[in-house]
């Protein structure tokens, strides 16, 4: 199968493109990717962390032979997030000698590619990242758009950059060696797409529930297809967040990122975005923006897929670490509230009396 046949999407930004790869095997085409969208790479590094690279490291490395590659390990999960792992990640660029028309391979979940595209971002001034990543929340959400973030100590993705990839390649082949909640966390990432974009795909993932907690390859790559064409809209329209476009994207985060915080990350990303979809959605009911039915489809639907509904803190912890989100605007707290499934959302500050009202 062609390279070509496999493009799900291609992100143009502002004269430049780059595609979005989908299907099975592509782990063992990354020298040939590589090779075919960035002809100019003169080598690579390989960022990975243990878990993923006894899984899948030695394919990955014999796929990039013909670019020399190296590789460098980073630490696990969110502890990759942080300014010392950032620091010694770029240190190890450093001392591998990668030249400005280096790549930097992030194969791994969203910390990976987090943590491997902020340090590209930096690396003399930012060279070129291909993501690959290896869950399905990386696969339908973060590899593709640039974001990349590490943490502060008061809030998740405090510190960040935009910084485009040159290449994203999805091998739904890697999704079944998934662990549950992994898999669990990037369903709930494909719902928010279907609430905030696409009515078809949310159909879809009604219908296909139970191949999808099967992890069903064809219903996979349709799934991973579906959200990337829609991400790549909204990345298009709004590429640095400025306009309230892509702002839409974060449906489920401001309380989200509260919750996951509040549990020391010990609650997945997924798992709290579903908990602030279901937020989000009593709060959109409540001002009359929501149809209570379109509430109750959702909670319907996490259910099925084994996600989390209600948040295990109170409205006043809750709060406060919401009134410091990145997404704040003097003091006031923006949510994303839907009007209906499939339908673009609303996007509005909403005070705390309101916010406590919805969710008592």
């Amino acid at each position: 199968m062609s390279l070509e046949y496999m493009r799900a999407a291609t992100v143009h930004i502002g004269g430049r493109g780059y595609p979005v790869l989908a299907g099975a095997g592509l782990l063992d085409r990354l020298g040939e990717a590589i090779a075919e969208y960035i002809p100019s790479a003169t080598g690579c590094v390989l960022v990975t962390s243990p878990q993923v690279d006894a899984l899948y490291g030695m394919r990955a490395m014999t796929s990039l032979e013909s670019l020399h590659p190296r590789k460098v390990m980073i630490p696990e999960g969110e502890e990759a997030k942080t300014w010392d792992a950032a620091g010694e990640l770029l240190g190890s660029l450093i001392r591998q000698g990668l030249d400005r028309k280096g790549v930097v391979v992030a194969l791994g979940g969203g910390s990976v590619g987090d943590s491997a595209g902020f340090a590209a971002s930096l690396y003399m001034r930012g060279i070129r990242v291909v993501q690959i990543p290896t869950t399905l929340l990386g696969q339908v959400d973060s590899s593709v758009g640039g974001k990349t973030a590490i943490n502060h100590p008061t809030g998740k993705n405090l510190i960040g950059t935009f910084h485009q990839p040159g290449l994203v390649a999805c091998d739904t082949g890697l999704l079944s060696t998934l662990p549950r909640r992994e898999l669990l966390s990037g369903l709930a990432e494909v719902v928010k797409y279907g609430v905030i974009a696409d009515a078809k795909l949310y159909v879809g993932v009604e219908a296909e529930a139970e191949k999808l907690l099967s992890v069903d390859p064809e219903a996979m790559r349709r799934v991973v297809a579906r959200c990337v064409a829609a991400k790549a809209h909204f990345v298009e329209s709004d590429e640095r967040d400025e306009m309230g476009v892509r702002a839409a994207l974060n449906y489920g985060h401001t309380l989200g990122h509260a919750v996951e915080t509040l549990s020391g990350h010990s609650i997945r990303h997924g798992e709290a975005v579903a908990i602030g979809m279901v937020a989000a959605s009593r709060v959109a009911v409540a001002l009359g923006l929501l149809k209570k039915p379109d509430l109750e489809r959702q909670l319907t639907l996490l259910g099925r897929l084994g996600l989390p509904t209600e948040s295990p803190y109170e409205v006043d912890e809750v709060i406060p670490l919401m009134s410091r989100d990145k997404k704040a605007e003097s003091g006031s707290i923006r949510l994303v509230l839907p009007k209906a499934i499939g339908e673009e959302p609303a996007i509005r500050a909403v005070s705390e009396a309101e916010i406590r009202g919805a969710l008592a």
